[in-house]
């Protein structure tokens, strides 16, 4: 999955010499809490935070006080608010390349830009997790299983085929290595009837490297489970 799937391409900016008031008039007129900050090219110079007006506006300011702090925002353009080089993302990449770089970079919020550092979109740690969970097939119907399996030819495939053979449809199948031996396996999958379903995980009951199922508030959990580290 891309980050251009998933971007918002209606993206709210700012400019350097935008004042602070302007930016937060802004922020609250769109429900938004970051703006990126472009040169008159559309090319990203910075990202402009809630957080960051709010240090020139404390919220507990009081008469004098709020006269103040409204001049100051008049007076204060985003350029000296702004996060300068701000973390950037291409559209081209993929969503777990986008989770991988917040995570590093410690940000939620990722301007998009094209080859020549133009702003396309916006992506957000939320446009991350609603793209996890669609590839994770988690909003659908139907059964989730984990299964801890063997790093090895056939083994996964050896959990589909039975689904398959019990008329099973696949919504997802998501896997993680362990090592260098085994791996973590996740499936979601759904059948005509809940019936359908049961017999099913009938087939895993002994399978010794089911971990758990889970359908709606119904589970089950294998314990202990002598690997599941």
């Amino acid at each position: 999955m891309l980050v251009l799937d998933w971007m918002k391409t209606e993206v709210v900016t700012v400019t350097p010499e935008t004042t602070l008031r302007q930016a937060r008039r802004l922020l609250r007129e769109h429900n938004i809490h970051r703006l990126p900050v472009v040169d008159p090219n559309k090319r990203v110079v910075g990202l402009l935070l809630a957080e960051d007006i709010k240090r020139y506006a404390p919220t507990n300011a009081t008469g004098v006080e709020i006269l103040e702090t409204l001049e100051l925002l008049d007076t204060t353009p985003v350029k000296e608010a702004m996060i300068h080089n701000p973390a950037t993302i291409h559209p081209h990449n993929t969503i777990e390349q986008a989770a991988q770089t917040m995570i590093d970079r410690h940000v939620d919020c990722f301007p998009v830009i094209d080859t020549a550092g133009i702003l396309v979109g916006i992506m957000t740690g939320l446009d991350v997790f609603k793209a996890l969970l669609d590839l994770s097939g988690a909003d659908q119907p139907g059964v989730e299983a984990g299964f801890f399996l063997p790093y090895k030819p056939g083994t996964l495939r050896e959990v589909l085929d039975s689904l398959r053979q019990s008329g099973m449809r696949i919504v997802s199948v998501l896997s993680s290595v362990r090592g260098t031996d085994m791996r973590k396996v996740k499936v979601r999958f759904y059948g005509e009837s809940e019936e359908a379903q049961n017999n099913a995980l009938e087939k895993f009951k002994d399978h010794e490297g089911l971990r758990y199922w889970s359908r709606g508030d119904q589970f089950f959990v294998r314990q202990p489970y002598k690997d599941d580290k």
